[in-house]
């Protein structure tokens, strides 16, 4: 389990991040868990667990409504949620594409191609 301080701070200075809330009581939180980390750990990305029943707080700052909840950060901002039901195909796909580096894009020689 991750502490809220580290994710927040984790989340601000790593590029992509996964967050999955969960509850101590949630049955299916803790058959998502491992799956959802598996599928985080094959893509290189970083996997945060926290706990509502732990720290409440996180239902207001995550705006949290039902567990389990998979929140995937991109350079400090969410770009995907899935929450209850967990499609573990589409976030798989999802994280393939997101950038792995911190390069920046030139957007000049972008648009000189077309």
């Amino acid at each position: 389990m991750t502490s809220l301080a580290h994710v927040k701070q984790a989340i601000t200075q790593d590029m992509n991040n996964i967050v999955f809330i969960s509850s101590e009581t949630c049955s299916i939180c803790h058959v998502d868990e491992p799956k959802v980390r598996k599928i985080a750990e094959t893509n290189g990305i970083t996997f945060h667990h926290l706990d509502i029943i732990q720290e409440p707080e996180l239902i207001g700052l995550f705006s949290v409504m039902a567990v389990p909840a998979v929140l995937v950060y991109h350079n400090g901002k969410e770009v995907a949620r899935q929450a209850r039901f967990i499609d573990f195909r589409s976030l798989e796909e999802l994280l393939q594409q997101l950038p792995k580096d911190f390069q920046t894009t030139d957007y000049q020689s972008l648009f000189s191609e077309l």
